[in-house]
């Protein structure tokens, strides 16, 4: 039997596929170094890092998991001189995510923390005071338009909303409207960020560009880095350029919890959490479980980060 080392918790499907899988204490280079000497497979969890001094600790390794999409965690060229490839489950958490997008949009628009308190605390008058707003009429603006900002396309139209989005590399929409950064920042009154983390995406929403929105509800479910600054969020909020900000992802992860932003009223938060749900949870395992026993195998998986090695 292979030897699987884990960075993190593993659930059932991973076992009930692959068997035992040892699993790191926590997710340091420390940690991880006794275990992959004889590792043949690593699996990446959450923000764990796999870097070049990791990969070329464990002499034995064919197949590194990567339990969702994003490998800006896990030395992609390190891996590649090897020709190991990194398995990836791209589609486990799609519908997840953007059900989680929404939820953070509804949160905001109908201010249920605000409303909840109200009923708690005995003030039902408060019910024609709280600004709740609807989704349906309003224009929704997508940052990425990938698999997961294609579903929230189709959700938010869903409630009648006019829907933008930025990508440069997207190609038909089936009606919605591809359009530059600025614009879909000046004329959203909803934008949800599903970008991949690149150089080149890096910082994306900064200072300016969050200048550009009207009052808008801003959501990031892609990853923390790409907004410039948690400050940056916080200043547009003070502003009044963003009337509200949930996020499910940080930069780094966990945050610190003592930063200003989190004690906004207007702000929702997530532990990188909403991806998660029961149905994504054992589709993501049972992905990449496959993906690894795959190569374990000697064939090859469904879906990797490097596909060149095949080439």
């Amino acid at each position: 039997m292979a030897r699987i080392v884990a960075t993190g918790p593993v659930f059932p499907p991973a076992e009930e596929v692959l068997g035992e899988i040892a699993v790191a204490q926590e997710a340091s280079e420390a940690s991880l170094l006794p275990l992959v000497r004889d590792a043949e497979a690593l699996i990446a969890r959450g923000n764990a890092t796999v870097s070049a001094r990791l990969i070329d600790a464990a002499p034995a390794l064919r197949v590194i998991g990567r339990t969702g999409v994003g490998v800006e965690q896990i030395d992609v060229d390190a891996a590649t001189r090897r020709g190991i490839p990194i398995v990836i489950a791209p589609d486990a958490g799609a519908q997840a995510v953007a059900e989680g997008a929404l939820a953070l949009m509804l949160s905001l628009a109908k201010d249920l923390t605000a409303l909840d308190r109200a009923v708690r605390e005995g003030r039902w008058g408060a019910r024609d005071e709280v600004d709740v707003w609807d989704i349906g009429g309003t224009t929704v603006g997508i940052v990425g338009l990938g698999r997961i900002g294609r579903r929230v396309a189709a959700l938010v139209e869903a409630f009648g909303a006019r829907v933008l989005a930025y990508d440069p590399y997207a190609g038909a929409t089936d009606g919605t409207e591809l359009v530059e950064l600025d614009t879909l920042f000046g004329e959203s009154d909803y934008i949800s960020l599903h970008a991949p983390l690149t150089a080149e995406t890096r910082g994306l929403v900064d200072a300016r560009l969050l200048s550009l929105a009207r009052g808008a509800v801003l959501v990031n479910l892609g990853r923390g880095g790409l907004i410039s600054s948690l400050d940056d969020l916080l200043a547009a909020l003070e502003s009044g350029a963003l009337c509200g900000v949930g996020l499910d992802v940080f930069d780094p992860e966990p945050p610190d919890p003592d930063h200003p932003l989190f004690r906004h009223p207007r702000v929702l938060l997530s532990p990188h959490a909403l991806g998660l749900s029961r149905q994504a949870r054992r589709q993501l395992f049972t992905e990449v479980a496959e993906g690894i026993a795959a190569v374990l195998r000697g064939d090859r998986p469904r879906a990797v980060a490097n596909p060149e090695i095949y080439a």
